[in-house]
């Protein structure tokens, strides 16, 4: 049940033909941890440009009121609040959190920084990534599907156990492995009604975007960067999903044309 997932937290660097490097950060959501990141030059982020909007109201939430984000996704219930609900019993302050501290640390280290930041998920003005979205919605109303839905929760929980025994924890924080498994097994419930060849169009449009990216960090710091040196894009990925995001990059998607956010 868990083949192909790995949970090593260890980057990965994926030397484009182009030029330069898409420095992959593995990162479970919802968990303040990661491996030690080497210097890197410009930042994409899995997500669209409205989330940092949604970060940024969910950290004065918590400001004013710790835990309450936490509190109202676990009460809204489903095989999501079953997540939260059981990364919040493993005790850790560092698991569990709203916002999601590793992208949206990243964002604001960047921020601060002043290191380029893309967006990979288009925003829903673009025709392209509506139609897959809408593919996505049709596939999941799918009679099948829809009866498949039920009882999700127990078998997200039987995943997550399969995957917590049949992989390697990195070091011997149990915890952050633990974590680590319910939140792939909550990707897998989440996204099981998509077709493998939906899945291979969200991935590849992914990584045509992490190209575009690249390409255009590699354009800015042209006259920046000493011959030797590589351009890097820092790309903070979740475990369960850097496979099919490498197997994506591999068949070398055209890069697409991308702009950054704007200061």
């Amino acid at each position: 049940m868990s083949s192909g997932i790995s949970l090593d937290w260890a980057c990965i660097d994926w030397g484009d033909p182009e030029g330069g490097v898409i420095r992959i950060l593995p990162f479970t959501p919802l968990v303040k941890f990661s491996e030690s990141i080497q210097d890197w030059d410009g930042l994409a982020l899995m997500v669209s440009s409205e989330d940092p909007l949604l970060w940024i109201d969910q950290e004065q939430e918590e400001m004013k009121s710790p835990n309450i984000v936490r509190d109202a996704m676990i009460a809204q219930m489903g095989h999501s609040g079953k997540m939260v609900k059981e990364m919040s019993l493993l005790g850790r302050e560092t698991i569990g959190c709203f916002p999601d501290p590793i992208p949206f640390s990243m964002y604001n280290f960047a921020k601060s920084n002043r290191k380029p930041i893309w967006f990979l998920e288009p925003d829903l003005d673009d025709e392209e990534w509506v139609e897959i979205t809408l593919e996505g919605v049709g596939e999941r109303t799918n009679l099948r599907n829809l009866v498949r839905s039920i009882g999700s929760v127990r078998r997200m929980m039987r995943i997550a156990k399969s995957i917590a025994t049949e992989t390697t924890p990195d070091g011997d924080d149990a915890e952050y492995h633990i974590a680590a498994s319910l939140s792939a097994a909550w990707w897998m419930v989440e996204s099981a009604h998509l077709s493998e060849n939906l899945h291979h169009k969200i991935n590849h449009r992914i990584a045509s975007r992490m190209r575009g990216a690249l390409s255009s960090l590699r354009n800015q710091l042209n006259e920046q960067i000493d011959d030797e040196e590589a351009v890097v894009l820092l790309v903070p990925v979740p475990q369960v999903r850097i496979r099919g995001v490498l197997e994506a990059l591999n068949e070398l998607p055209d890069a697409e044309n991308m702009k950054q956010e704007e200061e």
